[in-house]
């Protein structure tokens, strides 16, 4: 064979594997050269005047944050899918608190991927004109769902790449500030004398460590050491709660609700999938308000806010092959069965103390001096180990390549401060300006009686957060402290493990972006606030105001279309399980486009005919059951698809129908 033909194959090989590195470079930089910007102002009204005199009080409201169909999710990257609409609700719950003479509060769990500076900032602007909670007082806490939107985000890194679709949206940040903010509004209008209790339970069996090589480095374990078993046992297996009670009309006080904290990755339901979903987080939140809704006699709707602690390497323990909505609620209402039994026995332990002290510091990294980093980067970089995906999110054949495959360091060339960890797309990285990975922290010491919680925006591995708490506990007054560590509160800056998790670049390592000291800093910087919160009470070391300028673009959907008629497709069928399949009804409709939807308000139901003839309420969507589809849209509006799982067998006779809620309301065909 002539040379020139043995040499053209690979000249294609070659041409090709370049024009595919051009293409990905633009398809990187785009967002970044052609987007617009949206520039924000948020400032800091004075909130009202605390109260000085009167009892310990607290006030307790969940409400809907589910955003509209359409909008990229965020948690999976690239491997996310826009939203087709949802299978449980993302919900927002508020825990207002107040001592007189000592700063209010306003915990809030959200069913988020992450919390936001935007997003903390824009609710303490809207809420410090109605309620007594300053800027510095507010706590966005979330469950980190994959399941739920992105776009909301305080950095252009995050914006761009934590989703499918790059951009910040500005809508829908504003509808989640909205939300979020009328929730703690109410929350404060609505409080009442209170009692409260605190405790702990382990709780085991439910979550496994998915990346034990890398947590066995802590502590020379040998490879032989590294079982299943003791997979499941290097998880932090601790759920801290605060019980609250609310005095009733009737002079009495009653269960409402609880605020708990538990480390368990949001990704028992899978990449690819398409609906909002809170995950195992759902059923950990509403089975347990059930089950204090069943057993005690309570005026109140009772509401469980449940969120992160150190997770970051702590995974759901699905069952081999069967991860998805099944799993999910087998391990959320696991979790919701032993949280119920703690909160039971709080009971025996309510009084009306309530001792508040909160603490909170913004950081600039690109700033800190020298003695403050401890060690910390100068600037963000972006691990090749990110993109191989952490354990059970692998994707072929990107996940096992030289590199990006996880468990691969950098073992030349690694006497930079980013160590081990090999660039994705090496030097060029650096053409992405720091300023545009996330770099100013918001950082937070809360105190409720014995808790101690330290907000941190970063995913804090378990061993992490062991360092960390016990920094924090030097740092305290002697005492039985119980001091929780909340990864991705108020914020977002990728993971934070130990240098010796991080040597190995497993994905959490490769995701550590400020390099292998991060949680030395981490655990200065919390033991320094938490000591002046202690001396002090009340730290607010947050500016008068804050700008952001953000790549934009709208994904909340939008038509000039009017409000299309509604009318039903089929017939509701019956479709048995199979495989990872639950059972369900199913039916068909058209409608208005998902623009005119609003999912944060009830839109479905299943009812049923009573012995009298009359319809009743059987299921509604603020739980599992119901599930809206977007089938596809059309010229004048949408199909969609209703699909009512898991469903129950009627006595013979019992006639159901589906209900369609809204200005026009519609109806399945008897089933």
């Amino acid at each position: 064979m002539p040379k020139r033909h043995f040499f053209r194959p690979l000249r294609v090989l070659l041409g090709g594997v370049l024009i595919a590195l051009i293409a990905g470079l633009l398809f990187t930089a785009w967002p970044f050269i052609a987007y617009p910007v949206t520039e924000l102002e948020i400032s800091r009204p004075a909130p009202l005047p605390a109260a000085t005199t009167g009892p310990a009080m607290a006030g307790i409201i969940q409400t809907d944050i589910t955003p509209p169909i359409g909008i990229p999710k965020f948690g999976y990257s690239a491997w996310a899918r826009p939203s087709d609409g949802f299978r449980t609700r993302l919900k927002a719950r508020v825990f207002y608190l107040q001592q007189p003479g000592q700063t209010p509060l306003a915990l809030v769990t959200l069913d988020l991927g992450a919390g936001s500076r935007v997003l903390h900032h824009r609710v303490a602007e809207l809420i410090a004109p109605h309620t007594d909670v300053p800027a510095h007082g507010l706590s966005l806490l979330v469950t980190h769902t994959h399941s739920g939107p992105g776009q909301y985000l305080d950095s252009d890194f995050y914006n761009v790449f934590g989703s499918d679709l790059p951009g910040f949206d500005p809508q829908l940040t504003e509808f989640l500030s909205q939300r979020i903010a009328d929730a703690v509004i109410q929350a404060y209008r609505q409080r009442r004398a209170a009692r409260f209790a605190t405790g702990s339970t382990e709780i085991r069996g439910f979550t496994r460590n998915r990346s034990l090589p890398a947590w066995a480095r802590n502590f020379d374990l040998p490879e032989s050491a590294l079982t299943e078993d003791l997979a499941y046992q290097a998880v932090n297996p601790t759920l801290t709660m605060l019980r609250i009670d609310l005095a009733g009309d009737d002079d009495r006080y009653h269960p409402a609700g609880a605020l708990t904290a538990f480390s368990i990755h949001g990704t028992a339901i899978p990449a690819f999938t398409r609906p909002w979903h809170a995950d195992v987080w759902h059923w950990l939140a509403e089975d347990m308000a059930g089950h204090i809704a069943r057993h005690h006699d309570t005026p109140f709707t009772p509401v469980h806010g449940a969120f992160q602690a150190t997770h970051a390497d702590n995974t759901p323990a699905w069952r081999d092959g069967q991860r998805g909505d099944r799993e999910a609620e087998r391990i959320g209402r696991g979790l919701a069965g032993h949280a119920f039994r703690l909160f039971q026995q709080l009971g025996d332990n309510l009084d009306a103390q309530l001792q508040l002290a909160v603490g909170a510091r913004e950081l600039d990294l690109l700033t800190l001096d020298a003695d403050a980093r401890a060690g910390l980067c100068e600037r963000a970089i972006t691990g090749a180990a990110t993109v191989g995906a952490a354990k059970g999110d692998e994707v072929f054949p990107i996940s096992w390549l030289p590199l990006i495959q996880r468990g691969w360091p950098k073992r030349w060339f690694n006497d930079n401060c980013q160590g081990a960890k090999h660039w994705m797309l090496s030097r060029l990285q650096l053409l992405l300006a720091a300023e545009r990975f996330p770099h100013q922290a918001l950082i937070q010491v809360v105190r409720i009686n014995d808790i101690v919680l330290v907000n941190l925006p970063w995913e804090v591995t378990f061993e992490s957060g062991n360092r960390i708490r016990d920094a924090v506990r030097a740092a305290l007054p002697a005492g039985p402290w119980r001091i929780e560590i909340s990864s991705l509160a108020n914020g977002f800056f990728g993971y934070a493990t130990t240098p010796e998790e991080y040597s190995l670049q497993y994905y959490e390592g490769g995701h550590t972006l400020y390099g292998p000291h991060t949680v030395d800093m981490l655990r200065q910087q919390s033991a320094q606030l938490a000591a002046q919160v202690f001396q002090h009470g009340d730290v607010d070391d947050l500016p008068a105001h804050w700008r952001f300028s953000l790549i934009s673009r709208v994904f909340w959907p939008q038509t000039d279309s009017p409000v299309a008629a509604r009318a039903a497709l089929t017939s509701p069928v019956f479709r048995d399980a199979q495989e990872l399949r639950e059972a369900s009804w199913s039916f068909h409709f058209e409608g208005e486009h998902p623009a005119h939807l609003r999912l944060h308000e009830p839109l479905l139901r299943v009812e049923q005919r009573g012995a009298d003839g009359q319809w009743q309420l059987h299921v509604d969507d603020q739980g599992s059951a119901l599930q809206l589809r977007l089938v596809e849209e059309n010229s004048h509006g949408a199909e969609y698809e209703v699909l009512w799982h898991n469903p129950d067998h009627p006595a013979p006779g019992v006639l159901r129908r589906f209900h369609v809620l809204g200005t026009e309301a519609l109806y399945s065909a008897e089933f």
